[in-house]
């Protein structure tokens, strides 16, 4: 816990741009890799409730039920991940165009990284977007 005197100094120095990138960056990242994870953990417990489904599993119904809640867990925080995900992403690429003229930002090892997931995203956002055909005259 910072003390007063902390927090003031902090105040007093300004905004750390270089520090700000890094944290957002490595928070887009994170969360990138808790999306793949509960991916991959849903996957891998549908093969295990089928598994289990299988007659002569040794696996009585109140096991099954059971796992199918484990599961259904899995499957519902791909939706929380994402949105999350999002949201970095969207505050990321907000921060990056605000800052990219401040002092050391540019300079940080972090940038490079911080613009491509900035351009990796926005490249997948407009990919669904130019997928849809509307016909002339038509609109959102």
């Amino acid at each position: 816990m910072p003390t007063a005197r902390q927090i003031k100094d902090a105040k007093a120095r300004g905004p750390d741009y270089p520090n700000d990138l890094k944290v957002k960056t490595r928070m887009c990242q994170r969360l990138a890799k808790e999306i793949a994870f509960y991916v991959a953990e849903t996957k891998e417990n549908e093969d295990k409730l089928e598994a289990m489904k299988q007659p002569g599993s040794g696996k009585d119904e109140f096991d099954v039920k059971n796992f199918e809640n484990v599961l259904a867990e899995s499957v519902m925080m791909i939706p929380d991940a994402t949105t999350r995900y999002k949201a970095a992403v969207d505050d990321l690429a907000v921060f990056v165009s605000t800052a990219e003229n401040e002092k050391g930002v540019k300079e940080s090892e972090f940038w490079e990284q911080a613009v491509e997931l900035v351009g990796k995203e926005n490249g997948a956002s407009n990919a669904t977007t130019t997928e849809v055909d509307l016909a002339d005259g038509e609109a959102f």
